[in-house]
């Protein structure tokens, strides 16, 4: 089970609560669609990405061909991979000696993020979030311009909650970087699937993982992850934003 949520205001958990019991998160897990993966076809590549970059990323690096794999499964048309820097080999904080998620990330989610951004160039939180997403799923969600529309700020033709400080650029393109509530943000999201998690996780209502996950070990039977209730979020921003 992910880590528990921190520092979330009473004001936003109470929120949070009326979310998750009037909408049925097993069917957006189920609805969640990007390229060929969907629920029906196992999630395909999002299956083979993660076992790839999880095997990789307990060593506590990913590759330079690792980044450039997720950025290319998550854009919608061709990415630019020319654009994006990076070493060949990039430390990353993310496991204990023991293959288990470093402790350190229950308090300071942020603490990996940091490190990726100081060793890259060309990537976006967007992007960013989508490494952490397939390098650590128990405990990290990708946040991107969609769900941005729909729980944060400045998008009022498709914002539906108030979850978020974060703004999409005003072509909807992109989450800038340079705007005060990033990466802050990212740590109150990354809270938000937390919250999520462990409501969902204590009430029985199983998440329905492909078996091919669970045949290779990515997911433990029912239990909700930060990235599983990040797919579920996907689905509902996406039926909700103009």
């Amino acid at each position: 089970m992910p880590f528990a949520p921190i520092n979330l205001s009473y004001d936003l958990q109470n929120k949070l609560e009326n979310f998750v019991k009037n909408h049925n998160f097993i069917e957006l897990y189920k609805e969640y669609r990007w390229h060929r993966d969907t629920w029906q076809n196992g999630f395909p590549d999002i299956l083979k990405l993660e076992k790839e970059i999880t095997n990789i990323a307990r060593n506590n690096f990913l590759r330079k061909e690792d980044i450039l794999s997720v950025a290319t499964w998550g854009s919608k048309k061709k990415f630019n991979l020319q654009k994006i820097e990076s070493p060949k080999i990039l430390p990353l904080s993310l496991y204990d000696k023991n293959g288990y998620p470093d402790k350190r990330i229950e308090k300071d989610p942020l603490i990996p993020l940091k490190e990726l951004q100081a060793n890259t160039k060309g990537l976006g939180p967007t992007y960013l979030s989508k490494i952490l997403r397939f390098a650590l799923p128990s405990e990290f969600g990708a946040i991107d311009t969609r769900i941005v529309r729909v729980v944060g700020e400045g998008d009022p033709n498709s914002k539906r909650q108030e979850w978020l400080s974060l703004k999409v650029r005003k072509d909807g393109q992109c989450i800038p970087k340079n705007q005060s509530a990033w990466p802050s943000e990212y740590f109150t999201w990354i809270n938000i699937l937390r919250f999520f998690a462990h409501f969902l996780n204590k009430s029985g209502k199983f998440c329905p993982h492909p078996k091919d996950f669970l045949k290779e070990g990515l997911r433990t039977p029912g239990v909700w992850t930060c990235a599983d209730v990040e797919m579920a979020l996907f689905s509902y921003a996406s039926k909700n934003i103009k």
